[in-house]
């Protein structure tokens, strides 16, 4: 039975040690926090978004990167540094930003995001798992005609990969959600995602967590920092924890972007990926509160039913490594929130918002870096940015491919 260390335990985390541990691997999760799901995944977006995990970096972003540079989009703030590899993170995201990237990037993304979904469909088979899943569907709402229209050629791309979407107007749309009633402003179309999802991450890491002790043996090392991977000719032997034992395995595996530091610089991928940095708040739902998930494109933020409480998140603050709670940008995000559907939560004075922000770590393709490190046995499955939850058995499912041929290759000699 092969050993693995998993280090991060957020949803990639738990997600690839759920498949592992189906494989037939001894694993263990560790994570510098005191319990799972404390970085990215603990109130991100919480969608699903099977149909909608389109690439960051696209023609229409690219025409928009004058104004986010004269920081006239309130939604994305770009905080210019001369770190180097700050700036070829830059030129690679122009670069996948052509037409032809672009569509190359959404369809590996979007095939990602079916895996997800059909693995959390046998999982939820299985296992009752309490996290506020809900199959709501989701819609994106467009202020403009000539906005949805532009996108024409996208949605066609995934109707013939069988994702089912289709164009409504507003009162079609309304039918279906009326808590689009609520919104004050125009909606001129309406894109609906019938087969999108929703549901807590970080509620699915500690449901699921206790599911594979009991059933695979899975151990955790909650409040450990992971100080070196251990390798003795090219081979991973262990991990070493910061002042605490080595776990000695066979594989290690790096499910968090933090854990790139453990790499030696000439063997981490250089301007692989950088933070993101976004802002959410959760707040009690109202009787009006919609059901459906709603991405609001003019702010550039998703609403997200969850249970008794409604879910927004947006923006998207780029810049340096450090991650720090800015009040001022999350009132400009909470105000955008309150604009659109404030009907749909309580709010305002002595109401708790449960604000929260955290860095995703992005590359510039969008596509996470899933493959195998510099030694054997060490494996690589992070930077999935916005769409961690979206990918993370998809990603998870690749890993366990990329780990599988490695095994199946000849060791090499002894030098």
């Amino acid at each position: 039975m092969p050993r693995t260390v998993i280090v991060g335990a957020g949803v990639i985390g738990v997600a690839t040690a759920w498949l592992l541990c189906r494989a037939g691997h001894a694993v263990t999760l560790v994570d510098r926090h005191l319990q799972p799901a404390q970085g990215a995944s603990r109130a991100n977006g919480a969608q699903l978004s099977y149909g909608y995990g389109d690439a960051l970096a696209s023609p229409a972003m690219r025409r928009k990167l004058p104004a986010i540079a004269l920081g006239l989009d309130p939604a994305f703030r770009v905080r210019l540094h001369a770190d180097p590899e700050f700036l070829v993170w830059g030129l690679r995201f122009l670069l996948e930003s052509s037409p032809g990237r672009f569509i190359d990037n959404t369809c590996e993304l979007l095939a990602m995001a079916a895996t997800t979904r059909q693995l959390l469909e046998e999982l939820l088979r299985e296992l009752t798992l309490p996290f506020d899943h809900t199959r709501s569907g989701k819609m994106i709402l467009y202020d403009t005609a000539q906005a949805c229209e532009a996108g024409a050629a996208v949605r066609q791309l995934k109707q013939r990969m069988g994702i089912r979407q289709e164009v409504l107007d507003r009162a079609e749309a309304t039918a279906i959600e009326p808590a689009l009633s609520l919104y004050r402003e125009t909606i001129e179309r309406v894109v609906w995602s019938e087969d999108d999802a929703a549901g807590r991450p970080d509620a699915f890491c500690r449901a699921l967590m206790p599911v594979l002790e009991r059933q695979h043996g899975l151990q955790t090392r909650f409040g450990h920092e992971a100080s070196a991977i251990v390798h003795e000719r090219g081979q991973v032997t262990g991990l070493a924890l910061q002042g605490g034992p080595t776990l000695a395995c066979e594989h290690v595996v790096l499910a968090t972007g933090a854990a790139l530091g453990l790499l030696p610089r000439r063997h981490r991928p250089f301007a692989g990926v950088w933070p993101v940095q976004g802002y959410s708040l959760t707040a009690p739902a109202t009787a009006r509160a919609m059901h459906v998930s709603i991405t609001d494109l003019k702010r550039k933020i998703v609403f997200a039913r969850l249970g008794d409480e409604v879910r927004a998140a947006g923006l998207a603050d780029l810049g340096p490594h450090t991650t720090r709670f800015d009040d001022g940008r999350f009132a400009s995000f909470r105000d955008a929130a309150v604009q659109a559907f404030g009907g749909a939560f309580c709010h305002g004075s002595g109401v708790d918002l449960q604000p929260w922000t955290g860095s995703r770590p992005c590359t510039p393709t969008s596509r996470p870096i899933v493959r195998n490190g510099w030694l054997r046995g060490l494996h690589l499955n992070l930077g999935h940015g916005s769409l961690g939850w979206t990918l993370s058995l998809g990603s998870a499912q690749q890993l366990l491919r990329v780990m599988q041929a490695q095994a199946s290759e000849p060791r090499p000699a002894p030098a």
